[in-house]
């Protein structure tokens, strides 16, 4: 009786890890469909103060959409409020465009 009772939930095991079911399928970027797409920023031009702590920042984000940390439909926002601080930086002014990243970090919960 004790074997019945310790080869019954070896049985189940082997049973579950043989089942047929198919996995689930993954999911797909779609481009038409409604999905924001995810798409790799460009490197930030201007100043070396301020091109480096925002291309660190779009790398972060985009690895962050990569491993599921960020939702896809939050990055493009993201993207849209990079845009002024790029502006900044590329006009030259360095500590202008670091003061609007850290709002836009700060806006999205990153430090």
């Amino acid at each position: 009786m004790k074997r019945f009772f310790f080869s019954l939930p070896l049985l189940v095991l082997c049973a579950a890890c043989a089942s047929t079911s198919t996995p689930a399928p993954q999911p797909q970027q779609q481009t038409a469909s409604g999905e924001p797409q995810v798409a790799s920023l460009e490197p930030a031009q201007g100043p070396a103060e301020c091109t480096r702590t925002i291309n660190q920042f779009q790398n972060i984000i985009s690895a962050d959409v990569g491993t599921g940390s960020l939702d896809r439909n939050v990055f493009p926002r993201i993207a849209s409020d990079l845009g002024p601080v790029r502006a900044v930086c590329a006009s030259g002014d360095s500590a202008g465009a670091n003061r609007e990243l850290t709002a836009v970090k700060k806006k999205y919960g990153y430090r």
